[in-house]
C-alpha cells in the first residue's frame, strides 16, 4: 500500500525554551501518489518528514502509515536524504544492496532487483565505483537506488537535489520522474523550490513558517508522463504564480 495519515500532529522540542516546530498539521497521502511538502528553511518540513519516518517521535495527534501507528523506522518506508550518505569504502553494488544484506535478506531474493534498479537510475556500468570516483548527481542515484532495493512501501525524500548544481537537478528530477513512472511507488517529498514542486508533485502542500502548518494542499493537474519541457508551459506558470501568492499570504 504505503497510505500515510497525520491527524492533528504537533511536535514541539523540549527545554528550557520550548519550541513548536508542528502544529496541528492533518494530510493524507493515497497509495501510489507523489506529495511535496514546500515551504520555506525551518518551517518543519523535514521535521514532518522524520515522524513519518520513525526517527523522531510526535508529542500530540496521530500519525499512521498503512492504517498502523508508526513507532519506529522500517523498511517499509525508505528515506533519501540531502546527501547520500554513502559508505566510502564500498563500491556502488555494495552501497545498494548494504541494506539486504544487514536484513539478512538472501542475495537470491535481492540480486535481479538490485540490477534492475541500478539499470532504472543509469549506474549498471559504475557498479564497481567507489563513491569518490562519483559526481554528486550518481551519488544521489546510488542513495536512491539505495532505497528503492528494500522495496519499500513509501519514499521518504529529504531535498534530495538540493546540495546539486542546477543542471544536474534538472537531470535529476527528469531521473525521478521516470522511476517514479516505472515502479509508482508513494512519494512524500521536501522541497523549498516551487518549480520542482510542481514538476513532481500529484499535490502541493504549502506550509507556514514555524510553527509548521499546512495553509493549503494544491492538486496540480499537468499531464503524465511529465518532463524537464513542462516548466516553460502557460499551465505550469500559472500554478507558479497561485502558489508564489499562496505563500506570499503566508508570510513567507
Amino acid at each position: 500500500m504505503g497510505t500515510i495519515s497525520l491527524q492533528s500532529v504537533s511536535k514541539t522540542y523540549g527545554g528550557a525554551r520550548a519550541v513548536v516546530a508542528l502544529d496541528n498539521v492533518d494530510f493524507e497521502v493515497a497509495e501510489g501518489e507523489f506529495v511535496a511538502l514546500l515551504g520555506p528553511s525551518g518551517c518543519g518540513k523535514s521535521t514532518l518528514l522524520n515522524l513519518v519516518a520513525g526517527f523522531e517521535p510526535l508529542s500530540e495527534g496521530k500519525l499512521l502509515f498503512d492504517n498502523q501507528p508508526v513507532a519506529r523506522p522500517g523498511p517499509d518506508r525508505g528515506v533519501v536524504f540531502q546527501e547520500a550518505s554513502l559508505l566510502p569504502w564500498l563500491n556502488v553494488w555494495e552501497n545498494v544492496v548494504f541494506g539486504p544484506k544487514v536484513q539478512k535478506i538472501a542475495r537470491s531474493d535481492y540480486e535481479l532487483r538490485a540490477r534492475e534498479i541500478l539499470r532504472i537510475v543509469g549506474l549498471e556500468q559504475f557498479h564497481e565505483a567507489l563513491p569518490v570516483q562519483l559526481s554528486g548527481g550518481m551519488r544521489q542515484r546510488v542513495g536512491i537506488a539505495r532505497a528503492l532495493v528494500m522495496e519499500p512501501r513509501a519514499l521518504l525524500m529529504d531535498e534530495p537535489f538540493g546540495a546539486l548544481d542546477a543542471q544536474t537537478r534538472l537531470s535529476m528530477q527528469a531521473l525521478l520522474l521516470e522511476v517514479w513512472q516505472n515502479l509508482k511507488t508513494t512519494v512524500l517529498f521536501v522541497t523549498h523550490d516551487i518549480d520542482e514542486a510542481i514538476l513532481l508533485a500529484d499535490r502541493i502542500c504549502v506550509m507556514t513558517a514555524r510553527p509548521g502548518r499546512i495553509t493549503r494542499t494544491i492538486p496540480i493537474s499537468l499531464r503524465r508522463p511529465r518532463s524537464i519541457d513542462d516548466l516553460t508551459t502557460a499551465d505550469f506558470i500559472r500554478f507558479k504564480a497561485m502558489i508564489m501568492a499562496e505563500m506570499r499570504g503566508s508570510g513567507h
